[in-house]
């Protein structure tokens, strides 16, 4: 009986307070401290919506899309493309470099060449397999630091011009920037970023005029897409390129900074893309099955991940 009469307050309460914004287009709508207890967002179009610091207790959220605005998805995706393109061209250079290394009469040049593709392969391999903070701390930093006293030592010593060495940090630098462009990418535009990553394989393979840049940018932006694919996951040891997609969501997405949501319901949503729910009380929030895509629940923790 004690039950029944909870659960009667319950539904009254709800058809009192509850305000209906069901279907609407919300985008970049303040309801930043409102009392939104029981409020009803069914399908609505949260993307870019500020909800800091109120009272959404018991709000429904059904089908609710979440995230960035088109408009800005657009702005960011056409900035990390046109970032893209360069790198294309960038890569195009790099990989005819390193054909002309390889085909030089100069053993010195030869063996710059080999040692360049051999520390990139390695520098993908150990940033799939570690995350990409470690295999910058542990491989590119002391590779690139040794490159700068062989080059300047053959350069000062006669012994060679230190071209070699200048051409494999300008290899690994392209990696890292393609990293942080694929990951930029990814979190703003999702699968759409996928075509990124075959504009900059096409842009290397058009500017390029042999067979290195083209394949160049090819292994360049496939394992730029797998790369920033597991940094989006969550995945441990790659705490630099998550700080920049949380710090996209923070700027750009749906925020629930601070609010109360004590059964907020999520069921019936399939997924939740870049919302912000750090320091809110999330503790009954009725998830579902709602897949959580670049989501910050908490600054601190997600951080602790990576």
């Amino acid at each position: 009986m004690v039950s029944l009469s909870w659960m009667t307050k319950l539904v009254v309460a709800y058809m009192d307070t509850g305000i209906d914004y069901s279907y609407q287009n919300l985008q970049n709508s303040s309801f930043e401290n409102e009392d939104l207890r029981y409020a009803r967002f069914e399908n609505a179009d949260l993307r870019g919506a500020n909800f800091t610091g109120a009272n959404l207790a018991g709000a429904d959220f059904s089908h609710a899309k979440t995230g960035i605005v088109p408009k800005n998805t657009i702005l960011i995706f056409l900035a990390a493309l046109s970032i893209s393109a360069l790198s294309g061209y960038i890569a195009m250079l790099a990989g005819n470099t390193i054909q002309r290394m390889l085909s030089d009469q100069d053993n010195n040049m030869k063996a710059a060449g080999i040692l360049t593709i051999i520390i990139t392969v390695l520098f993908i391999v150990f940033a799939y397999w570690k995350g990409t903070t470690s295999a910058v701390t542990n491989l590119i930093i002391p590779f690139i630091i040794a490159a700068i006293l062989v080059g300047l030592t053959a350069y000062f010593s006669g012994l060679g011009t230190g071209k070699g060495m200048l051409n494999l940090i300008l290899a690994l630098l392209l990696v890292l920037v393609m990293f942080v462009v694929g990951t930029v990418a990814r979190a703003t535009a999702g699968t759409l970023s996928n075509l990124l990553f075959i504009i900059v394989a096409l842009s290397g393979g058009m500017f390029g005029k042999s067979v290195g840049g083209g394949i160049g940018t090819v292994i360049m932006a496939v394992s730029c897409a797998v790369v920033s694919k597991k940094a989006l996951s969550g995945a441990k040891g790659y705490k630099g390129l998550r700080t920049i997609a949380l710090y996209i969501t923070s700027k750009f997405g749906t925020s629930f900074r601070r609010c109360r949501m004590a059964n907020a319901d999520f069921s019936q949503s399939k997924k939740i893309s870049n919302a912000d729910f750090s320091n809110a009380d999330t503790s009954f929030v009725l998830w579902g099955k709602a897949k959580k895509v670049n989501c910050i629940l908490n600054t601190s923790e997600e951080l602790k991940k990576v």
